[in-house]
């Protein structure tokens, strides 16, 4: 557990990065992004402090473009990772959301950060 909790029980942070799968130039830039997270925080991944998930070659859930996520359950992450996203993260779009006890729908919507564009999310799913 963390030593600092988050604010108003916040549990943990995902954060998605979406590209258009038609632009083989916005493919190619999320992956490679992906491989430099991996890189630049590999101390963090391999102490169990961020999770990378599968690159996305098709919508999932209410996510109607591509994308990859990574989770991460300590404030002392999120004030290395957000803003390496923010410095990193290019064209793309990058949804920040928290996971708290106010619900997914909440949580992906009203209390959400956004990098770059908004994708609109298919909250059906939510």
């Amino acid at each position: 557990m963390s030593a600092t909790p988050f604010y108003g029980g916040i549990k943990s942070y995902d954060i998605h990065t979406y590209w258009n799968n038609n632009s083989k130039q916005q493919r190619d830039f999320a992956y490679d992004l992906r491989e430099k997270v991996q890189k630049d925080f590999a101390k963090e991944i391999a102490d169990g402090d961020i999770r990378i998930y599968k690159f996305w070659d098709k919508p999932i859930g209410p996510h109607p473009i591509n994308m990859w996520e990574l989770d991460f359950k300590k404030p002392e992450v999120f004030v290395k990772i957000v803003p390496y996203f923010q410095l990193n993260h290019g064209k793309l779009s990058v949804l920040i959301h928290p996971r708290s006890d106010q619900g997914d729908l909440k949580d992906h919507t009203d209390n959400a950060l956004w990098l770059g564009p908004k994708v609109h999310l298919d909250t059906s799913f939510l």
